[in-house]
């Protein structure tokens, strides 16, 4: 009987430790900084940026980089079509060399949406999910879900969009210090979009693309960093050869 009794003690000891196990990994899993750690949304705070973007010049037979400053700026609040709450971002441009406010020209406008699970963002008509819950490296998601296909056909003669709406969002270096500019950000997260290639470097009479988007944002600011190459290179067939696609560069300069 005592045997017994033992026996039956041992397996729920053994059962509860089991149950207390899952029930912690469940825990660690879930456990994760909030997405709106990693922006900062309020009426009047801003990013200022380096902004280089690739163009393709020549006859699009060679690449070119103009360089720009670009300012950020929250607006303010604002409720979506959808009755959701968010906010209203600015972008700004002006040329590099510039010290002149004037020369600031508005660029773009662009929607937030923050969530307790999600950061959704609104550019052009694009729908994005940029950030989720949880904040671990390893962690995807797909960010490009709401996109039209091939949301760049007409503007580029170019295939990299075709399977865009399927890109695996996914989390690196969780938590990791960043130096750009002379400047340390002390916690970060990188964003892997799509990190893409073939044929490179270009080879005459070989085609070729690249396909590369990361982001990089820095707790308790927002994006501090981007890099995106979108871009095919078609080899000559009965007309010559040619570079398509679009690129940008977007890297923190200043903030307030």
């Amino acid at each position: 009987m005592k045997k017994y009794l033992f026996t039956v003690i041992t397996a729920g000891v053994v059962l509860l430790a089991i149950q207390l196990s899952g029930c912690e990994k469940k825990t660690d899993n879930i456990s994760s900084d909030a997405v709106t750690d990693y922006l900062n949304l309020q009426t009047g705070k801003y990013i200022l940026y380096r902004y280089d973007s690739l163009r393709f010049v020549d006859h699009d037979q060679r690449d070119t980089i103009v360089s720009y400053q670009a300012k950020d700026i929250v607006e303010g609040q604002l409720t979506d079509n959808l009755g959701r709450a968010g906010w209203r971002i600015v972008r700004y441009l002006r040329d590099f060399n510039s010290t002149n406010d004037n020369d600031w020209k508005p660029l773009l406008t662009y929607h937030v949406i923050p969530s307790a699970q999600n950061i959704e963002m609104n550019e052009s008509n694009f729908r994005y999910v940029k950030l989720v819950i949880p904040v671990k490296d390893g962690v995807s998601w797909r960010g490009n879900g709401y996109l039209p296909d091939n949301p760049y056909e007409g503007v580029y003669d170019f295939s990299n969009d075709q399977d865009i709406r399927t890109w695996d969002y996914t989390y690196h270096d969780v938590g990791a210090s960043l130096t750009l500019n002379n400047k340390t950000y002390d916690s970060t997260i990188t964003v892997v979009q799509i990190a893409d290639s073939t044929n490179l470097p270009l080879e005459p009479g070989v085609s070729a693309s690249k396909t590369y988007w990361v982001e990089k944002y820095a707790k308790n600011i927002g994006l501090v960093y981007k890099e995106v190459a979108v871009w095919e290179y078609q080899p000559p067939t009965t007309v010559s050869g040619y570079l398509t696609g679009f690129g940008v560069t977007m890297t923190i300069m200043d903030h307030n």
